[in-house]
């Protein structure tokens, strides 16, 4: 290079080397030996995780066309897009779009999983946040495993010899990573589930912010014991639990809802179907008594649910009003 010669450097990022880029960093912070990354690594890995999902899901967007991933093609031509100048889908239409559109086959669980992922990082980008570290971590690792699966099945197959070669090493890393976080989940579970959780699964369910079988439903604490997180409120976490995983009434169903009132203790904490450590089916389960709820009869006359103690038809309250 001659003398006062100035060297010109170039960033050459095209979208899913770009996308593989920013996993290899979350990879770099979350796999960790100990499989507790710092705040700060958690902070850059939920913000980067959120920019390599936007980045891989438009861009298999793009290879159907250009303007899916544009939130309003018809204020935009292929030039202003080339250049970047153009706004783009929200994350919740690019799934939709995805599926809609494109045709791919996301699960309900998957797209619950990306948004939940946005909103988070929403949070954190704009306003901050203060949320279990483990919840995080598990969010991640089910995020990262979609977004390899989607790179294996929509986009790999698809990349020229020279993308293949540039992004080699990182998903050798990538894959090699998930592995050590999904490793780290499980060993955990397991070992409070030869500790903590042993006696108790019977009361135990799964925890809304880290989806795992970890929680000791007590009506009082509530305690998940992998994130780990209290839900004093036993309302908030009925409410909670029924967003996350209460089953969808069909129609004609009795209840149009799998949150009821507890005919014990009056409050609308009973969820009809909860998945317990049991392993032995769905359960009605009251967060705020604590008490699984069997043998419930609906009232003829108001609806209610109740416990029949002979044979009779309708609740006491009704037997009351009739008295």
């Amino acid at each position: 290079m001659a003398e006062g010669e100035v060297r010109k450097r170039q960033i050459h990022y095209p979208p899913i080397p770009n996308g593989i880029d920013y996993l290899r960093d979350v990879i770099d912070r979350l796999a960790c030996e100990s499989g507790e990354p710092s705040e700060r690594d958690l902070k850059y890995a939920v913000l980067h995780l959120q920019a390599a999902a936007e980045v891989l899901l438009k861009a298999r967007l793009r290879e159907e066309h250009w303007s899916l991933v544009i939130s309003k093609a018809e204020k935009t031509n292929l030039k202003k897009f080339e250049k970047g100048e153009f706004e783009s889908a929200t994350n919740a239409e690019t799934v939709r779009r995805l599926v809609e559109v494109v045709g791919l086959d996301i699960s309900a669980d998957d797209k619950k999983t990306l948004l939940d992922l946005a909103t988070t990082r929403n949070q954190l980008q704009h306003w901050g946040i203060t949320e279990e570290a483990n919840a995080v971590l598990t969010r991640a690792a089910d995020v990262l495993d979609f977004l390899i699966r989607f790179l294996d099945q929509h986009l790999l197959p698809h990349l020229d010899t020279d993308d293949e070669e540039t992004v080699a090493d990182d998903l050798e890393e990538i894959r090699t990573g998930l592995v050590r976080i999904e490793s780290y989940v499980t060993s955990r579970m397991q070992r409070l589930k030869e500790s903590d959780l042993k006696g108790h699964e019977a009361r135990t369910v799964r925890c809304p912010d880290c989806q795992q079988l970890a929680l000791i439903v007590d009506g009082v604490a509530n305690n998940c014991l992998f994130c780990p997180r209290d839900w004093t409120d036993p309302l908030e976490l009925a409410s909670a639990y029924d967003n996350a995983f209460g089953y969808s009434p069909a129609p004609g169903d009795v209840y149009e809802d799998s949150l009821v009132d507890c005919p014990d203790c009056d409050t609308p904490t009973l969820v009809l179907e909860v998945e317990t450590a049991t392993g032995d089916g769905p359960v009605p389960l009251c967060f705020n008594c604590a008490e699984v709820q069997d043998d419930l009869e609906e009232c003829v006359r108001c609806g209610r649910l109740y416990r029949p103690t002979d044979e009779e038809a309708i609740c006491s309250d009704c037997f009351a009003d009739l008295g």
